[in-house]
């Protein structure tokens, strides 16, 4: 009894000095911040408030329509919010799956932690807050508006935002434990780092599934003024638990027993969850002192290659020798199409983008637009601006950091006889191509499911499609632009300053494109409302001028830019 006392006093006390290490590092991260990075933070920052001020305003026009609906309100409104932590929950448990592969196994601190006189126990009970923290902390602030809007409604004062605190924590300890505990005992029985290639893909078939079930679930009908009497009929399904063995469930109890003044039950739940959230760390941690380090150990080991393995000839070769196309170019693609299929993290997420698609289309054809074929062709036009945000978006993941992806063997590169042009010309072609055929895809399917006239479709299909073009040029050079070759995950790159710039022009881009197009649509609704001599050629022409010198100085400007700065790195 003595040991294990002594033992534990040894591990909490490593544990004061892990995280006396990372408070050292957080205080001289900012005290050796410069006045541009400031600004920078500051920038991000208000953005952030920003949107979260925006969901507070929705959270609370949604939640006090709600509150109107007779009888079944109140009810709806305990109903949505236990989804929503049961969403929350879910989402954190497979967040904490993907990122305690990282932070627990393949952490860039973890060479040194191991072999300092530190037992295993203590890091791994460092890099398990480390995981939590990374896997909630953006779902946290997503609800941050929803707690606030919610006890607004309810007229709940500053001890609900306290309770609420106290048990979301735990809460969230408790979600993440789930993909920790998952972790530590599938790298134990399977120490190879295959294994997290096995996750990635279970990871992202998981996220895809949930995404697709929530929306084909279709539940903005529980918001319509027409579905509302259906809802009312099964007053004894909202009243019923939703998942009643998950903590979600003994979140939102403890919260409705507060609302009702019930201390007793308010009490049990929290103890509940704090009992919960002790006992399975306790666990964990116990577990990891015997399993921690032969999984770690496992995790290090490499990927064996048949010692007369024969490089085949590859597609490149054959279409490259038709085409004539440079062979540095074909070397440089070839490259590029390797990686990105040998490492799981990339390609596993083509998972989700197909469940994008389906989300996305499942949308469009679901829009209660009516019968007015005009009104549906209108919104096909106005749909190229939503398929050129998903195209935005996906080059952001994709295109951007197509550079700084080469990482530190840039230099490799850097020191071949390579022009820096034809660096990111194959960049280009190795993402342009599938974004193509993603804008046709949204635009198409969108189109055909509307009912959109000819002259609307075929205007939508060219103008994604000169979108695609541009958004995945301006993508490269920015990405060379702001190059970060020294960053531990591609989450790094997408969120950093260029990362936004690059958000930022195009949807700019995006806004002027569709500005650009409103006198075209306009002189063809005309036509067909019946107006005579609707066309004026003059505003037609200056709007392809426009457009045409758009298009230039959004791909040439950032290309041109971004040369220059890849061309004069000498690294960092």
């Amino acid at each position: 009894m003595g040991t294990e006392i002594e033992n534990m006093t040894t591990v909490l006390f490593s544990f004061q000095v892990l995280l006396h290490r990372r408070w050292c590092s957080l205080r001289n991260a900012l005290l050796f911040q410069n006045r541009w990075e400031w600004a920078k933070k500051l920038f991000f920052v208000l953005v952030g408030l920003s949107i979260l001020v925006g969901l507070y305003f929705g959270f609370l026009r949604v939640f006090r329509y709600l509150e109107g609906v007779l009888m079944a309100g109140p009810l709806l409104t305990w109903k949505l919010t236990a989804m929503a932590l049961l969403t929350t929950f879910g989402m954190v448990a497979i967040s904490g799956l993907i990122t305690s592969m990282t932070t627990l196994y393949y952490s860039y601190d973890l060479g040194f932690l191991m072999t300092s006189p530190v037992s295993t126990r203590t890091i791994f009970l460092d890099k398990a807050i480390e995981t939590v923290f990374y896997s909630s902390w953006t779902l946290a602030l997503v609800l941050v508006p929803y707690v606030l809007a919610l006890g607004k409604v309810k007229g709940f004062g500053l001890s609900f935002y306290v309770l609420f605190s106290g048990l979301f924590i735990p809460f969230l300890f408790l979600a993440a434990a789930l993909g920790i505990g998952f972790s530590l005992l599938l790298m134990y029985f399977f120490p190879s780092s295959r294994t997290r290639d096995v996750i990635w893909v279970l990871s992202s078939i998981s996220f895809a599934f949930m995404y697709v079930l929530v929306r084909f679930a279709r539940p903005e009908r529980l918001l319509r003024p027409d579905a509302l009497e259906t809802v009312a009929e099964y007053l004894r399904y909202l009243q019923a638990p939703t998942a009643p063995f998950l903590p979600s469930w003994w979140f939102t109890k403890g919260l409705m027993a507060y609302a009702s003044q019930h201390g007793e039950i308010l009490w049990q739940q929290a103890a509940l969850i704090f009992g919960g959230a002790f006992l399975i760390y306790g666990g964990l941690v116990w577990v990891a002192g015997r399993f921690y380090g032969i999984g770690f150990s496992g995790s290090q080991e490499g990927v064996r290659y048949d010692a007369g393995y024969r490089l085949a000839t590859s597609w490149e070769q054959k279409w490259g020798t038709f085409f004539k196309v440079p062979r540095d170019l074909l070397i440089l693609f070839w490259k590029d199409r390797k990686e990105f299929f040998r490492d799981v993290k990339h390609w596993s997420q083509l998972l989700l983008i197909l469940a994008l698609v389906m989300v996305y289309l499942f949308s469009i054809r679901n829009l209660p637009l009516g019968d007015s074929a005009d009104l549906k062709s209108f919104i096909c036009f106005l749909n190229i601006g939503i398929a050129g945000f998903v195209i935005a978006a996906l080059s952001l993941r994709f295109t951007f950091p197509a550079i700084s992806l080469e990482g530190k063997s840039y230099w490799v590169i850097k020191s071949a006889p390579l022009d820096v042009d034809l660096i990111m010309r194959e960049k280009f072609l190795f993402t342009v191509f599938p974004t193509l055929v993603l804008g046709v895809i949204l635009v198409t399917f969108s189109n055909y499911f509307l009912g959109a006239d000819p002259f609307v479709s075929w205007l939508s299909l060219g103008t994604i499609l000169v979108c695609s073009w541009t958004l995945c040029g301006m993508g490269v050079g920015l990405g060379a632009m702001f190059p970060r070759f020294h960053v531990q995950n591609i989450h790094q790159i997408e969120s950093s300053a260029g990362g936004f710039l690059y958000m930022a022009c195009a949807l700019g881009y995006l806004a002027a494109t569709i500005v650009a197009e409103i006198w075209p649509i306009k002189m063809h609704f005309q036509e067909r409302f019946g107006k005579l001599h609707a066309w004026d050629w003059k505003l037609i022409s200056l709007s392809v001028v426009f457009l045409v010198v758009l298009n230039f100085v959004s791909f040439v400007v950032p290309w041109k830019l971004g040369r220059k700065v890849l061309e004069g790195y000498e690294g960092e």
